[in-house]
């Protein structure tokens, strides 16, 4: 039999010692709060998706940036960065396969020291390729969660994307 774990922790910053939560307080975390929630449910729709646009050569984070660039005539990288909520470390190592698959391309910006990229045809035709196969994906989700539930959502996760609720 395991023998019972000490109910204390020392704290390196205040050397004060403070007490281990109870496995229910535990389990009241993980069912109420936010962050764990969220990267659970983040994994889950990620994993679907990266495997319904697996098909179609991409992968959920690269069809976000394909679906993003496609809505203008190409971005800077700060601003998609900020847009996706990516770090840019995050954003160039999705960019890189795209530009070696000649997806994307660097287009002139009228601010010199940034990067602007844009598609390039054959990113136009990914997209085109990929928007069906999600289109149907993201139907399936509406359709299981019901549309009241699924607009609610997204709605919450706009909100929280904008970061109202850290202010």
């Amino acid at each position: 039999m395991a023998a019972k774990t000490d109910r204390t922790i020392s704290k390196k910053s205040s050397g004060k010692e403070s007490p281990v939560p109870t496995k229910e307080e535990l389990l009241t975390v993980g069912l109420g709060c936010l962050n764990f929630n969220l990267k659970r449910a983040s994994r889950a729709v990620s994993n679907y998706y990266d495997h319904v646009l697996d098909r179609v050569g991409l992968t959920s984070q690269r069809f976000n940036v394909l679906m993003t660039l496609g809505t203008s005539e190409g971005m800077e990288l700060a601003p998609m960065a900020n847009l996706l909520v990516l770090d840019r470390t995050t954003l160039l190592r999705n960019l890189e396969p795209l530009e070696s698959l000649g997806y994307i391309e660097d287009v002139p910006s009228d601010n010199k020291r940034a990067r602007k990229v844009a598609l390039t045809a054959a990113g136009w035709e990914a997209l085109r390729a990929a928007y069906p196969v999600w289109k149907e994906a993201h139907d399936k989700v509406v359709q299981n969660l019901g549309g009241a539930e699924w607009k609610a959502l997204v709605k919450g996760l706009r909100t929280v994307a904008k970061k109202k609720i850290f202010e």
